[in-house]
């Protein structure tokens, strides 16, 4: 029987998968009772990941930033296929930023078996991806961020106005309703805004479901991006309408 934070922890990281739990699945799978399972879901009710309703809980969506280390497990296959995708994208011996997000990790590491390329980062997992590949690494300084694993600040801009890149991949935690991609800290936000600014070709990475989701502070707009690259289990209307603003890239 797992102990109590693990058991939470677990039930969240389901949560996250699926969007939705029950008490009587839980408390089968977990072999606790109905009433343990319900302070479980009652304590991460407070911490604010979900919403109890009858018989269950679903997430709550945006309006609260999940560690990197649980973003890091939603959804791994789609973001897989993307960072795939993003890979055919890179000419050879390229200049680029990688961002903070779980998606660009994944592309950083494909570029673990490539080399010749130069890669600046403010991601601490991207860096630490890339410490033993056979490219040239750079980490921008900054004050740390634990929720995304990041660095940000005076620092960190000082050093990103100070280059200028063939491309940058940049990842979302969605975009529904919204005229651009979108991240729930300003602070990252910021960071984007001006790496999006000194790179020739700016790219957004974001799995289909965060075209129905949002958080709350906006990148940039469409019209700033050269495309977004995402999964082709994307509502097509969807991507129809995205693609009056910007260029929509499918895998």
């Amino acid at each position: 029987m797992q102990l109590m934070n693990e058991r939470r922890e677990l039930i969240l990281e389901e949560l996250i998968t699926v969007g939705t739990v029950y008490v009587s699945e839980l408390a089968r799978k977990y072999q606790v009772t109905y009433e343990t399972i319900r302070k479980d879901l009652s304590d991460l009710e407070k911490k604010g990941y979900l919403v109890k309703c009858h018989g269950g809980a679903t997430l709550k969506q945006g309006a609260i930033e999940h560690p990197f280390q649980i973003r890091e497990k939603e959804n791994a296959s789609l973001k897989k296929s993307i960072a795939q995708k993003a890979l055919t994208l890179l000419p050879d011996n390229c200049s680029m930023i990688i961002g903070t997000g779980s998606t660009t990790l994944e592309l950083a590491k494909l570029l673990m078996y490539r080399s010749g390329f130069k890669i600046f980062t403010d991601s601490l997992p991207v860096a630490n991806t890339l410490i033993s590949s056979e490219n040239q690494v750079f980490l921008f300084g900054g004050e740390l961020r634990n929720k995304s694993s990041s660095v940000y600040g005076g620092w960190a801009l000082s050093m990103i106005n100070e280059i200028q890149v063939d491309l940058c991949f940049l990842g979302t935690d969605g975009f529904s309703n919204l005229t651009g991609p979108s991240s729930p800290s300003s602070s990252d936000a910021y960071i984007d805004k001006a790496i999006i600014a000194h790179a020739e070709k700016k790219y957004i990475l974001g799995d289909y479901t965060k075209f129905n989701r949002k958080s709350l502070y906006k990148i940039c707009d469409w019209r700033d991006i050269t495309a977004l690259i995402t999964n082709n289990l994307a509502d097509q209307a969807q991507v129809a309408k995205l693609e009056a603003k910007t260029k929509v890239i499918l895998c």
